[in-house]
């Protein structure tokens, strides 16, 4: 598996993104979207994040396969206002089924790597309580809040956990350890 920060995205990996992120929220569910985003929708919320990464408003990870199919994605949005430029927010971690577990390690060195250059201490995401929400605790990552109508789900409501891990703190257990995850 390859990673890259690519500064803009071709249409083929607009594409794929869209097939990646469709791919899971079908399977489940927790993307933000209860079914597959339409072409018309997809790509205009891929063309948005594309102006957004070429505007560096964003960073985008992906990781790619021999072949070069984009199979997992994190986009790293920093705080934009001036006190708050040590944070940054990892939003649509997508990651194909088939190649979990071997994203994690790799990617999440590559993700702590450009938040140190991005000069970024705290890390932050949301979460559904359908989500991963486990896996990312066991990385590290700690509740600072919780909203319990966050999303909603077949006409249920689906709370949203809002997780912060301190980067110095995550590379140090690394460093004591040899291990990303956190035994909880």
């Amino acid at each position: 598996m390859r990673y890259e920060w690519p500064k803009e995205l071709s249409i083929k990996d607009i594409r794929e993104m869209l097939s990646l992120m469709n791919g899971v929220a079908v399977r489940e569910r927790n993307l933000g979207f209860n079914e597959p985003l339409s072409d018309e929708e997809g790509l205009a919320l891929m063309r948005a994040f594309d102006d957004e990464l070429r505007r560096g408003a964003v960073r985008l990870l992906v990781a790619r396969t021999e072949s070069e199919r984009i199979v997992g994605m994190v986009t790293l949005a920093r705080a934009p206002q001036p006190g708050r430029r040590h944070v940054v927010d990892l939003r649509r971690c997508v990651i194909h089924p088939d190649y979990r577990g071997r994203f994690l390690t790799a990617g999440f060195e590559e993700v702590l790597r450009a938040a140190a250059e991005m000069g970024c201490d705290i890390l932050t995401l949301e979460v559904r309580d359908d989500g991963p929400m486990r896996l990312w605790c066991r990385m590290g990552f700690e509740e600072y809040g919780r909203l319990h109508d966050y999303a909603r789900k077949d006409g249920r409501s689906v709370t949203g956990y809002f997780l912060y891990a301190r980067r110095p703190d995550l590379e140090e257990h690394f460093r004591r350890t040899g291990r990303w995850s956190y035994r909880r």
